[in-house]
């Protein structure tokens, strides 16, 4: 597959992800707000877009844009379903995870273009780094709501049974991943 193929390819795919996203979100406070919500497919985004790359800055750029094109598709879906269209009012409103995305993006992109050289196995790899990125989640958002001055960070109504299964799934995936080595 050509570079821009594959540049193509990790694009669509990442605007894909974001306009699913937000359709599993839709506009209503629960579970679905909160699956919505979870930021741990949002960072492995980056993480696969950047395992298509061979170099730290390449990986970090290839990151970034998978970031904001799904972020693109998930605001371009809120504005359509959810205010009339509004594009630059829902951005606006959402800048706080654009700016995260600026940070969150490269950051991934880089460390899976970092496991793409340096590990021994890159897929027992990803499976690993999902599984702590599943299981740390959980442990966030439980100290935004308890560190003094994070409880704005997360903001919207949560629904604790699905962080508790994300914690499960991260533990039995991180458990999986250690068995295959032993």
């Amino acid at each position: 597959m050509t570079r821009l193929r594959r540049l193509l390819t990790v694009i669509a795919a990442a605007l894909l992800f974001g306009m699913l996203a937000a359709l599993v979100k839709g506009h209503h406070d629960g579970v679905r707000d909160t699956l919505g919500n979870l930021s741990t497919p949002w960072l492995l985004v980056a993480l696969a877009a950047g395992l298509h790359a061979r170099t730290l800055p390449r990986g970090a750029l290839l990151g970034l844009a998978a970031t904001l094109a799904a972020l693109l598709g998930f605001y371009v879906v809120v504005a359509v379903t959810a205010d009339d269209g509004h594009l630059a009012h829902v951005l606006r409103e959402n800048r706080r995870w654009l700016y995260s995305g600026l940070l969150s993006g490269p950051v991934l992109g880089a460390f899976g273009a970092w496991l793409n050289r340096r590990a021994a196995d890159v897929s027992r790899a990803v499976v690993a780094v999902t599984g702590l990125l599943l299981l740390l989640e959980p442990l966030v958002i439980v100290s935004a709501r308890v560190v003094p001055g994070w409880r704005e960070v997360v903001h919207w109504h949560l629904s604790p049974g699905i962080y508790v299964a994300e914690a499960v799934l991260g533990t039995v995936i991180l458990l999986l991943a250690r068995r295959r080595t032993a």
